[in-house]
């Protein structure tokens, strides 16, 4: 039976897309149809068990040894509390759709307009006074955009990720997506992470040096300069955090976090202390007043060590810089404008909280996870149409095809 536009597993992408700015919880809604669709798809054989994405069983190995450490540290019936695991379903599950250019374009479309007018209706409710509905889309009151996911770190993370996405699809897809542009980089900037601007701007310099065009170079450069300056002119409160991130008393928390983190891989390097376990050994430095909070180390390397060892570390690490390098070897590899800006995207989102993790826990943020991991998955679902292919053309009603 071949998926076409009246077919349900689009749809759910579509919601998907839209309520990625949402709660949590209403992107799970989704997620669960569309599970349960893809394992009736599998079982009347519309989807191809061959489609079956054999990397995702890297995150099979990951979450086993978080599993294995949390049972080691706990019970094994602690195992289902270790996190993380859900938020990586996308990718399996979408990678078995086909999902045609149109699909992906208009999924892109949905991101944008989304994260845009959430973005005009945060500024709309912090400058206006406009009502906030269901709850205020700026942080306790303060000056920095938390969104529907409760922390201004992230809603950075995830519109991070939009942003650089709009970025490369603009420069290599269609400049009418430079329109959303501006809206995305006021959101990223209104959410006050430091973090994620950082990992921004790596993934820029790495654009940068992708283009191999020193006109290009310059000019992107002078614009980024007048960028960079208005943002300093106009929102005064972020220049002095970016000031704060070269002052060390500013910063003796998250050092404090980062010294207690490190004492206590050395003391467990083999196995960790167990998945989601090192609040508690945190927890003594937060009572001598040492630290102001135990949520993680604030650094995703030294809190992998920590609690699940230098294997966990291999296994969590490697298993992003895999993805990494798989998604910049396949916009070198390719002419297609679509599949070259998507998978160039995907990339450089990935390495934007590769960087983003040396200050926050970037991949154990669930929202954050669950947004890199749909658009994996629909790049995946795209490939599966065979752009990737010279000459190739794409069909309009293969099985398990989606547009």
């Amino acid at each position: 039976m071949a998926l076409g536009k009246n077919n349900p597993a689009i749809y759910l992408l579509y919601a998907f897309a839209a309520a990625t700015v949402l709660a949590m919880s209403a992107t799970t809604i989704v997620l669960a149809l569309l599970l349960i669709l893809c394992i009736k798809d599998l079982y009347q054989g519309t989807i191809r068990k061959e489609d079956f994405k054999k990397d995702s069983l890297l995150y099979v190995a990951l979450f086993s040894w978080k599993g294995f450490t949390r049972a080691l540290a706990t019970s094994v019936r602690d195992i289902p509390k270790i996190k993380g695991v859900w938020d990586r379903v996308p990718y399996i599950v979408i990678g078995f759709y086909k999902v045609h250019r149109e699909a992906v374009i208009r999924i892109c479309d949905i991101l944008f307009v989304a994260n845009t007018l959430i973005i005009l209706y945060a500024l709309g409710q912090h400058f206006l006074g406009i009502p906030a509905i269901y709850r205020p889309l700026f942080f306790e009151n303060g000056n920095r955009i938390s969104g529907y996911f409760g922390h201004p770190n992230q809603y950075g993370g995830c519109i991070s990720i939009i942003f650089i996405m709009n970025i490369c699809l603009a420069l290599y897809q269609n400049k009418r997506f430079f329109y959303y542009s501006p809206f995305l980089l006021a959101g990223l900037v209104f959410s006050g992470s430091r973090s994620y601007l950082l990992g921004v701007i790596v993934s820029f310099l790495v654009l940068l040096a992708l283009a191999r065009s020193f006109k290009m170079i310059l000019k992107y450069l002078v614009i980024a300069a007048l960028v960079i300056a208005v943002i300093a002119f106009t929102v005064p409160w972020f220049s002095q955090r970016i000031a704060d991130s070269f002052s060390l008393e500013k910063n003796m928390y998250r050092l404090n976090i980062w010294k207690t983190s490190w004492s206590v891989f050395l003391e467990h390097p083999g196995v960790g202390v167990g998945s989601g376990m090192l609040p508690g050994y945190l927890e003594p430095s937060k009572k001598e007043g040492l630290i102001d909070n135990t949520a993680h180390a604030h650094n995703m390397y030294l809190h992998e060590l920590a609690e699940n060892g230098v294997p966990g570390f291999i296994l969590v690490i490697g298993t992003q810089i895999y993805f990494l390098v798989k998604y910049f070897k396949l916009q070198r590899r390719t002419s297609e404008p679509l599949l070259k800006a998507f998978s160039l995207g995907v990339a450089l989102s990935l390495l934007n909280l590769l960087v983003a993790g040396i200050f926050e826990y970037s991949f154990g943020a669930a929202i954050i996870a669950l947004n890199i991991n749909f658009l994996m998955g629909v790049l995946e679902g795209y490939r599966l149409t065979g752009p990737a292919v010279p000459g190739s053309q794409l069909t309009d009603d293969p099985p398990g095809s989606a547009r």
